[in-house]
Formats: structure tokens, sequence, C-alpha cells
């Protein structure tokens, strides 16, 4: 609905026409149709829809385990294909929609909108014109907070057969940008990674979901759908359809996923990248640094902030005005300050800095959802640095997530190729 349909509607209506929606849950549905305001074909079946309604490009946004169904299916009527990332959950999946597009000729893209973010193309384009000559290593860290890092906790994400983790779901993001900023290919991954916070025990006595909780009012995450327009008309009142809860506990016995990831990459041009996800902490955001023969560049974008007032207060927590778009460094409440630009600081190897400073955008993806949907349904022409992602992108980017996993899982290395047998 946010990231397509609505948009598609009031800002595409010129150059593309929505011609029909698929979901399991005919409650969520009749939602989508109120909502946007016209009378749109909804189907609960797939085949029944491609088979009713017009289409060249199927939209796949299902949970992760499922796109290679709907991505095979879509091309093998004959459709182009643009899919949430990740690609797919696992390397079978993988290897199976590759082969399928190799089959059919037709076209897939992964939206991977953090590419076309202004702040992450200026790193790319500095990169691209060699500032730091021969990459050496990468360190690269992000942060999830504990509004957005804990929601991967209560829904289905949180089932490794439904996501493939955080590895997969949430890293697939990093990695892209990481294989796209280097210009390389991943051929190496050794990994570590555990549940550390969101473990039954922190929480004695928790329900299954906060709805029906004994103890929400000593719960910091507690979630009221109720509170939650949203929430409320899109999930709670449709879970008579599907018996899916939005407001699953984050502490549950169901969750297999890790929330402290570390993982050491080796590219073929023999970069080393050193990346680590946390998913419990203050603040979100993400930092990177690139050393190369030539000097060291780094980014550092802090994303959202929850002061210590709004932490503190549990009947808040359902409502994401808490998440302030500040940089996190100042903690003090009376300091915390918006921020306008964003910093690229190179150093070069024998002395002295170079600062670039870029514009901050506060829409989505820092800017990059915009300009992704004008790329897909504008057709705007490639540009130099190489923004669009097709499946050989995906199926990177998903694997070294599924490397991450099967080296956790196994205690080695594990090479990328071996996967992709």
């Amino acid at each position: 609905m946010s990231m397509y349909a609505k948009d598609l509607i009031e800002n595409y209506a010129d150059v593309a026409n929505l011609t029909g929606l698929c979901d399991i849950n005919e409650g969520r549905l009749a939602s989508a149709q109120r909502e946007l305001g016209q009378d749109i074909p909804a189907f609960t079946d797939f085949d029944e829809m491609l088979n009713t309604v017009p289409c060249d490009v199927v939209i796949v946004t299902t949970k992760d385990a499922l796109h290679h169904e709907y991505i095979i299916g879509a091309m093998k009527r004959g459709k182009d294909v643009v899919t949430e990332k990740p690609l797919t959950v696992d390397a079978k999946k993988c290897m199976e929609i590759l082969n399928a597009e190799k089959e059919t000729g037709r076209s897939l893209k992964v939206t991977f909108n953090y590419r076309y973010a202004p702040y992450k193309t200026e790193v790319k384009r500095l990169l691209h014109e060699g500032i730091v000559g021969e990459i050496h290593s990468v360190e690269f860290r992000w942060f999830l907070d504990t509004i957005h890092g804990a929601d991967y906790f209560r829904r289905w994400h949180a089932e490794k057969r439904n996501s493939g983790g955080l590895a997969i779901h949430k890293a697939s993001h990093h990695f892209d940008l990481l294989n796209w900023w280097l210009e390389m290919e991943p051929t190496e991954v050794a990994a570590m990674g555990s549940r550390r916070y969101y473990v039954q025990d922190r929480k004695p006595g928790h329900g299954e979901r906060c709805r029906t909780c004994p103890i929400t009012k000593e719960c910091e995450f507690y979630l009221d759908l109720e509170a939650d327009d949203r929430l409320r008309q899109l999930y709670l009142e449709n879970e008579g359809y599907d018996g899916y809860f939005r407001d699953q506990c984050v502490f549950s016995d169901r969750i297999d996923i890790e929330d402290t990831l570390a993982a050491v990459v080796r590219y073929d041009k023999g970069a080393i990248l050193n990346y680590g996800l946390t998913a419990a902490t203050s603040f979100e955001g993400w930092q990177v640094a690139f050393n190369g023969s030539k000097g060291r560049l780094e980014a550092f974008e802090p994303e959202c902030f929850i002061t210590e007032e709004e932490q503190r207060d549990f009947g808040r927590r359902s409502s994401h005005d808490i998440r302030k778009t500040v940089d996190w460094r100042v903690g003090r409440l009376e300091e915390v300050r918006e921020f306008q630009t964003l910093q690229i600081r190179f150093y070069p190897l024998f002395g002295g800095v170079q600062v670039f400073d870029v514009p901050y955008v506060r829409e989505g993806h820092g800017g990059g959802d915009r300009r992704l949907r004008d790329e897909l349904f504008r057709d705007v022409a490639p540009d130099a640095l190489g923004h669009s992602a097709g499946s050989h992108a995906g199926a990177m980017a998903m694997m070294i997530g599924a490397a991450v996993n099967a080296s956790i899982a196994q205690n080695k290395i594990i090479r990328i190729r071996d996967l992709m047998q």
C-alpha cells in the first residue's frame, strides 16, 4: 500500500495503471480497496487474478519465503516482475528463480531502495571515481532500535522459515549496498550470530501476544493495536480471516532468528568486509569505512533516536513519532537537534581530511523510495552508477545472508559458489 499502490494511483497514473490486488486475507483486501478509493479488482487467488485482469508487470510483496512462487509463476505467465528484497530466503529457491528467468526471458528487478538515497549515491560516486584507490577492507555496522528492531521479533519475520532471519531479510539491504559500492563479487563468508536480547526469560510471565498479555503495564515492548488506526484497520479488525496476530510477543519461544550478527566476507578482488548488526539499541543508523591504497573514506547516518523520556513511556510505544530524526551522538534531551546535512569524510593516507556535505533528505529511506519508483515506473534511462538492481544483484545480496546462516549453523567458512550448485 504505502510503497506502491497509493503512489501508482496518486503520482504515476499518467504512465501506469494498477489493475489488481492479491492477498490471502479478504479483510485486508477490502481495507486496501477502501483506502485506495477506487474499485480495483481484488483476489485471494494469484492465478485467478492473472486470468482475470490484464497486466505487464507483477509486483511481489508477500512474505519472503513465498517470493519465489509468485516471481516464477508470473514469469511463466509472460509477465515481468518487480520484487521486494530479499529475492528469497535460501539458495535453492534463489537458483529456481534464476533458472526461471533464463528459461522465460522475462525481466526481474529487485527493489533495493537504499541505493537511490542521495547520501548513499554520493558514497558510490566517490568510490567509483577512485578516491580511496584500491579498496583493501570495509567496516560496516548497522543498528536497529527498540521500535523498528523489535518489530522483526513480533511479526512473521521472527521465524527463519518465513524470512531467512535478519541475515537475509534485513541484511540483504546492507550486503547489496556493499556489493554495489565495491563493484566486486562476494566469494567466502565466516559468521557468528545468536539471540541475546529477545529471549523468552527476559520477561517472565509474558503471554503470546500483547493484547492478552498479563504484564503489559510493565513491558517496554507493549504494542496497543487499538491505539494505531492503521494497525487496527489493517490487522486487528481482520484477524478472523487468517488468524495472524500483529502484536505477537517479542520474547516468544517461537522465535528462532538472531538479534546479534557478525560476519567476515571476502570479495573476488581481495577486499575483506567486517559486518555487524544489532537489533536492540536506543538509536538507529549505520556506519561504514573503506580503507584503501589512497586513504580512508567514512560515512555515518544517524537515522533515529528515542529519548530517555520517551523510552520509559510505555503508552507511547505504539506511536512511531517517538523516533526522532536527530543525531543520536547527542544524548541529552535539551541538546537533541535535527540535522540538515550528512557528512562523508576522506582521510588521505599521508595526512589531512576532505569533508563532503550532502543535504539530508527527509523522505522514505533517505529519499531513495521516490527515486526508485521513478526508475521503475517512468523508465528513467540507466545511469552511470548503475542504481537499478536485477536478479544477479538480488541473488548476490541474498547469498551472502544465506552463507551467514550456513556459517553460523555449521561453524565453518562457506563458499558462495558451493551454495549455488
